[in-house]
């Protein structure tokens, strides 16, 4: 158990927030070794693509004091430089809760499963910029009889990342943004719908529920008024299963986008009428 915990305190190194935290990481090994398990809380997108090595998922679970809504700016996964999409992440909010679920994991399959956290929940570089949008904490999540207590590891948003929105967008400059973005893992428009889907499904109500559902109708609304040519291409993109199908499709976009602007540039360029100079006779006094 003591290899264990090393290896355990070395992964949790790797998350930020608990990187250079060493009380809370000694904290989580303890309260691991004490339970002989560990516990993720998932309230966005883990909850309908949990990470592996997975052993019990426990539904209509509640962190108190915490706020979820779109406020993540997101150039990867759900968007592009070019044009950023919206995720969701958790801040402090005295009168606020949110529903989610554990993602637990017994002692057998401990390492493993903070790995494959890791490895989904680790921000990647791209072109020297890194998406640091959230950090880690140790928070104390109730459980579905209202009574018990367990501790689990949270993403939280990163308030000093350059990505955090610390004014929340208004319901229309959301939709406008996740009716359009794109990214490796997707279309913008597939990270809400999935997420309020699975909402539904397992009637999950929190303080944000209500505003999700006015963000989903106008995205609706807003991609009925995308060009025919823009529909059709975010349609055609959803349908892509792999990553790497995702990463030539943007790719090929980027260059088609970079040839029509030039194209648009060089007819302009040639289609200017010349400048006709009027000529005037030279009056002559008399």
């Amino acid at each position: 158990m003591m290899e264990q915990s090393h290896v355990l305190d070395e992964a949790l190194k790797l998350l930020t927030g608990l990187d250079n935290d060493l009380t809370k990481r000694a904290h989580i090994v303890e309260y691991v070794r004490e339970k002989g398990n560990i516990a993720i809380f998932a309230y966005g997108s883990l909850i309908w693509n949990p990470c592996g090595h997975v052993e019990e998922i426990i539904p209509n679970c509640l962190l108190n004091g915490y706020m979820k809504g779109f406020i993540c700016q997101d150039f990867i996964y759900r968007g592009t430089k070019d044009f950023p999409g919206l995720t969701m992440g958790l801040k402090p909010c005295e009168n606020s809760f949110v529903k989610g679920y554990l993602l637990m994991a017994g002692v057998h399959k401990l390492i493993s499963f903070i790995e494959a956290f890791i490895k989904r929940e680790t921000p990647i570089c791209v072109d020297g910029t890194k998406m640091d949008i959230y950090t880690y904490d140790f928070l104390p999540i109730i459980m579905p009889d209202e009574k018990t207590i367990e501790w689990a590891l949270t993403c939280v948003v990163n308030s000093n990342s350059q990505f955090y929105l610390p004014m929340t967008l208004s319901i229309k400059q959301q939709a406008q943004i996740i009716s359009q973005a794109y990214g490796i893992n997707g279309t913008n428009f597939q990270y809400l719908h999935n997420t309020l889907h699975t909402y539904r499904q397992l009637s999950i109500i929190d303080t944000f529920t209500e505003e999700m559902e006015e963000l989903y109708a106008a995205v609706n609304i807003y991609r009925q008024y995308l060009t025919d040519y823009e529909r059709r291409w975010l349609e055609s993109f959803e349908k892509l299963t792999t990553k790497d199908e995702r990463e030539l499709a943007i790719e090929l976009r980027k260059t088609n986008n970079i040839l029509m602007r030039r194209q648009k540039l060089f007819h302009r360029t040639y289609s200017i009428e010349p400048i006709v100079t009027t000529k005037y006779n030279r009056m002559i006094s008399v």
